[in-house]
């Protein structure tokens, strides 16, 4: 991962939240029975600090997803040292939940001490606003943040396949121009690409999908547990971060820069990510080792500029570098964390995701009303000259009880289009289905096990490794204070 004009960047981010960001604490209390009557708990409903006893609580949301299944058995294989040393490689899902946890809890603690603090008030907004700001800046140098969350993303699928790797975000390399996946062989490499083309093509595009999923879920949790942080930092480093790499990558004509020391396993993994995604993204069929020898002689030259390219490759990136512009348009970026849609409160949100076949643009539309917490989206999935259109739904944290057992229940579906076999030049569509049942377990006021299943047929989602048709479940534990 390269990061470009960071200066810029936290310019327009402090510049952004000094203009526009604007706080409520609205703390109107409601009658929990006019939510669900039935709702059973082994403690006063008064002490649940979530929106069914309070419509306006802020509740800061941590989850901790102990076990990824299968995946982790590909972890255990891949490190080779036993089932709980496959935690070295944690899945997509496990490596989100933590950088989600770490940014929710410093935005929660900025935000305690902007509500607390007897400093005087322009003073405090300055710290605030400040310290909130660098903190998102450090953070994405630090193991656990946006930049490891980023390499963790291209980690989770060369685990799939038994690829080991190092994530150089691990190093704290505060101040560096280049971070990156190493340790990766170039027999590895070769292998993914003859086994399934298109997990290398969406291995690839993986780091800023995490980003994306990270800034997804920021919002989601602001916007459905009333937190009222100061995440838009986070939104607009890690949007432009994304948009300024893959315009930058349309223009190196050089690929980046080589050290003549570097062996084939001590390099970067990939080069510049984008490149390297529409090289293999157009030539399917190509051998990886067509790439020619590295000019050390050690290797495969895995670096791909703009000078490999041909004109409809370099076109076809330029036009993903414009496309990605639509991940800005949600009120959400410019500090409106709600918009009243009759008698909902909603908010919306337009993504636009590279993926193992092309791209994704997707309409996200957010709705509550208690006990109504939910999420439409309509995804636009596109290959080289076609759509193939899918639409998705989610109920978040729906309250019901069985017998004396309460919990919250969140169903998701997913029904539509992608290219079959996620082929980038097909007019042929195949099926995509996807079912999700997580069961969050009420237990304890701030304490909630959960249990997180989901079956997939063939195709890419955001945030899950498999291409392939795949059931998984998660087992782990949620904090809500």
């Amino acid at each position: 991962m390269t990061k470009y004009h960071i200066s810029l960047i936290m310019f327009l981010c402090f510049f952004f939240c000094f203009s526009v960001f604007a706080q409520t604490d609205d703390t109107q209390i409601e009658d929990i029975k006019t939510v669900n009557p039935a709702l059973k708990l082994n403690f006063p409903l008064s002490d649940l600090p979530y929106q069914i006893s309070s419509v306006n609580k802020s509740v800061l949301k941590l989850d901790l997803p102990l076990f990824d299944l299968p995946y982790q058995i590909s972890a255990m294989n891949t490190v080779g040292h036993g089932f709980f040393s496959g935690y070295a490689n944690p899945s997509m899902a496990q490596s989100l939940a933590l950088t989600l946890d770490i940014y929710s809890s410093f935005q929660y603690g900025m935000k305690y001490f902007d509500d607390n603090s007897g400093l005087n008030e322009t003073l405090k907004k300055i710290i605030y606003h400040i310290g909130t700001g660098l903190g998102d800046f450090i953070f994405s140098y630090m193991p656990g943040g946006s930049g490891w969350l980023h390499e963790e993303y291209h980690r989770a699928v060369l685990t799939r396949f038994g690829a080991n790797s190092f994530n150089g975000m691990n190093l704290f390399p505060i101040g560096a121009d280049v971070v990156y996946v190493s340790n990766v062989k170039d027999e590895d490499l070769s292998r993914i690409k003859k086994e399934s083309s298109s997990d290398l093509v969406r291995m690839f595009e993986a780091g800023i999908e995490g980003e994306y999923l990270l800034i997804e879920r920021l919002q989601r949790n602001n916007f459905f547990y009333n937190q009222n942080f100061l995440s838009e930092y986070t939104y607009w480093y890690n949007i432009l971060n994304s948009v300024l790499y893959v315009y930058a990558s349309s223009l190196a004509q050089n690929g980046i820069d080589m050290d003549e020391t570097e062996t084939s396993e001590s390099r970067d993994f990939a080069g510049l990510d984008f490149t390297a995604w529409v090289y293999d993204l157009f030539r399917p069929d190509e051998p990886y080792e067509d790439r020619g020898v590295h000019p050390t002689g050690d290797g495969v030259d895995r670096y791909v500029s703009v000078s490999d390219l041909t004109e409809d490759e370099l076109n076809y990136l330029k036009l993903q570098g414009y496309l990605q512009m639509l991940n800005f348009l949600s009120p959400m970026m410019f500090g409106i964390k709600s918009l009243p849609m009759g008698e909902f409160d909603g908010n919306f949100a337009i993504r636009h995701y590279l993926t193992s076949f092309g791209y994704d643009i997707s309409a996200q539309v957010y709705l509550k009303k208690r006990p109504f917490n939910m999420v439409f989206i309509l995804h636009n999935y596109a290959n080289y000259a076609n759509w193939f259109p899918a639409i998705e739904a989610e109920l978040v944290d729906y309250p019901y009880n069985i017998g004396k057992l309460a919990m919250f229940l969140s169903p998701r579906v997913l029904i539509g289009m992608q290219p079959k076999g996620q082929v980038f030049k097909t007019g042929s569509p195949e099926f995509l289905g996807l079912l999700g049942l997580r069961i969050d377990f009420i237990v304890h006021k701030i304490i909630f096990p959960y249990l997180d299943f989901t079956v997939k047929t063939k195709g890419w989602v955001a945030g899950n490794e498999y291409l392939n048709a795949n059931a998984s479940v998660r087992l782990g534990v949620s904090f809500r204070f």
